[in-house]
């Protein structure tokens, strides 16, 4: 949801962020894997925690890229390009993965008891 409203306001130049197609991209592939997730779909569950996880840590990079202009990155530059890469910061982005492991868990054990339920019925 807030992938599309960043995406919306971007694209109508209603916020200072810069509207990009890849922004598309991430809003097509998120309610793609939304849309699976709530059909209980356990791939698109781990799919969505995992690219999640591999696209936050691409835009850190790619800003790490950016800073590296001495020659080297300390540590206070990771910690700085962590926290201003994920939106709201890393107490957000924490929230986040814990929410998508949970619906990955959700998802793995709703089959597991479903499973269980029809084997007791058959």
């Amino acid at each position: 949801m807030l992938t599309s409203a960043v995406t919306a306001g971007a694209a109508m130049g209603t916020n200072e962020v810069d509207f990009t197609w890849t922004m598309l991209l991430d809003v097509l592939i998120s309610a793609g894997l939304t849309t699976g997730i709530y059909r209980r779909s356990r791939v698109a569950a781990a799919l969505m925690l995992t690219y999640f996880l591999v696209a936050k840590a691409l835009w850190v990079w790619n800003d790490l890229l950016l800073q590296d202009d001495d020659g080297g990155v300390a540590w206070a530059d990771v910690v700085d390009s962590l926290d201003a890469c994920l939106s709201g910061g890393l107490f957000v982005a924490g929230v986040l993965v814990c929410l998508y492991a949970a619906g990955v868990y959700g998802t793995v054990a709703w089959h597991r008891l479903r499973r269980v339920q029809g084997s007791a019925h058959g």
